[in-house]
């Protein structure tokens, strides 16, 4: 397996270089379409709710593999359909509709215009089901051509999801991770002020200073953007957060083991949640996937749809995708 990572790493890196100039196309989202989808799910108090998830697609929606987004904490879909600022588009799913994917970027339950039920209740657990049962309905109500292949694309508290929906359920084939780290790493805060968000109550606000100095690299990202990021941010449940803390300083616990399907990781380079410093350990964390590639972005922050070099971490998916996906 280190070998074929290795091998991967180097004649993905090859392709990249060469396809990249040749894969870059206009800003803008014409023709992209845009619908608002309602899935219901059923959760554990066996209560009925509804996930909110945004489609986007050019042409029509058959033999298009669909790619379901999972935001991370403090962030619903728009993480994934960021506006244009100062001439730049910021899209991640209309950029991968041009390219012919449809892609669902979802209201995680709790977040944006889905349910938001009892935070201390949504945790890891539930949001995995949530996604499960949404890749089901997906299925069960497609007609014929359409959403046969499903890739997860999950960033930063969304991968973690992902993680844990994949290797429980199996519905994806192939899964694509940003911004998450399976291998056991520090992050850069007092773990005592990490723990007193959970004071808050059963919905959690992280501070627009920390969430700035988190997740953006300044020198690399725009001002604009920045402050549009802290002006919509969202909530995140108690439940979430804390699984989400768990998770990390329990980073075992986490059941890669699970994953067979291909693997792709993209890391900032400086990322100060998940450090591409780690890529190299970060590529062992899935002992069963035929395929592993862990691909790192230059001059990166945890917001990766938010910085300059946005592009070419949408283009590197998009290859790897089409190399790797029927």
């Amino acid at each position: 397996m280190k070998k074929t990572i290795r091998s991967m790493g180097a004649w993905m890196a090859l392709l990249l270089a060469l396809a990249l100039p040749a894969m870059a196309e206009a800003h803008g989202s014409q023709g992209v379409k845009v619908e608002r989808r309602e899935f219901p799910v059923r959760l554990a108090n066996g209560q009925r709710y509804t996930v909110v998830g945004y489609l986007y697609y050019q042409g029509s929606l058959k033999n298009r593999p669909v790619q379901i987004l999972t935001h991370g904490i403090t962030y619903n879909h728009g993480y994934w359909d960021m506006p244009e600022v100062a001439g730049q588009d910021y899209s991640y799913a209309r950029y991968m509709a041009r390219r012919n994917y449809a892609v669902l970027a979802l209201d995680l339950p709790g977040a944006g215009e889905s349910d938001r039920l009892n935070g201390d209740v949504l945790d890891l657990a539930e949001s995995a089901s949530a996604l499960h049962q949404v890749a089901k309905h997906l299925r069960a109500t497609a007609a014929k051509n359409t959403f046969e292949t499903l890739i997860y694309v999950g960033h930063s508290n969304g991968a973690l999801i992902a993680t844990f929906a994949q290797a429980q359920y199996g519905d994806a084939q192939a899964l694509v991770n940003t911004g998450w780290l399976n291998t056991a790493h520090e992050v850069p805060v007092d773990q005592s002020v990490l723990l007193g968000f959970l004071e808050q109550g059963p919905y959690i606000t992280i501070p627009s200073e920390m969430r700035s100095a988190l997740f953006y690299n300044p020198a690399y990202s725009h001002p604009a953007m920045i402050a549009y990021d802290n002006e919509t941010a969202d909530t995140v449940t108690r439940g979430q957060y804390l699984g989400l803390l768990t998770m990390m300083g329990s980073p075992a616990s986490i059941p890669t083991a699970g994953i067979r399907v291909p693997v792709m990781v993209q890391l900032g380079e400086n990322d100060l949640v998940a450090s591409a410093s780690y890529a190299r350990a970060e590529a062992r964390m899935y002992p069963r996937s035929r395929l592993v590639w862990v691909d790192t972005l230059a001059n990166t922050g945890h917001v990766f749809n938010g910085h300059y070099g946005k592009e070419r971490g949408w283009a590197a998916i998009d290859l790897w995708l089409r190399l790797v996906v029927d």
